[in-house]
């Protein structure tokens, strides 16, 4: 009896699931719902304002770059961004889904990830990401126009955000306000 009892207990012992560390499930999510294709389809979303940004740099110091070379530039630039974002933000990530999720739900998420459908779905997140930065272009001006309308009525009403400086809305105003036309919003 006794080695049957201690059979039982050393099956049930190996036989339940051990704790898992959720700093190593959490990982293994960010390893698996996180890739080169997200990271690169944000810096695709964000590259219009980089070559803005990248023009405005060189025309503070005089000088001026094409939209050509600009665009190649974020391209250059944005390949070795990427490969620092997916090393440096790992660990950070994780720690915050350490942080906000349950044990229970990291685990839970990792046994989905483990799954054919998990890994399906994982192995989609470029593609989607992709797709939501082409949804978000297609979105941007019916969305932006009507925002910078109501913010220009805001303006008029004197709805500022809490804490606003005066000269800052003075300023805001002699941009939206004072121009001719100010009843349509400036191009974007």
């Amino acid at each position: 009896m006794r080695i049957a009892l201690a059979g039982l207990v050393a099956a049930l012992a190996l036989g339940a699931p051990a704790e898992a560390d959720p700093m190593e499930d959490a990982l293994y999510i960010v390893d698996h719902t996180i890739s080169r294709a997200e990271y690169e389809a944000a810096f695709v979303g964000m590259a219009d304002l980089m070559v803005g940004n990248l023009q405005n740099e060189f025309a503070k110091g005089g000088d001026s770059i094409s939209n050509t070379a600009s665009e190649t530039v974020v391209v250059m630039m944005t390949r070795h961004m990427t490969d620092a974002l997916l090393a440096g933000m790992r660990e950070p990530l994780a720690e915050a889904y350490v942080y906000n999720v349950s044990p229970e739900s990291l685990a839970a998420y990792r046994a989905f990830l483990e799954t054919p459908e998990g890994q399906e779905i994982s192995s989609t997140n470029g593609v989607i990401a992709l797709e939501s930065v082409k949804i978000g272009e297609e979105l941007a001006e019916s969305i932006a126009i009507p925002a910078v309308t109501a913010m220009i009525e805001d303006m008029r009403d004197g709805n500022y955000p809490a804490g606003t400086l005066k000269s800052t809305q003075r300023e805001l105003e002699r941009l939206f306000l004072e121009e001719e036309g100010a009843d349509t919003p400036p191009e974007l």
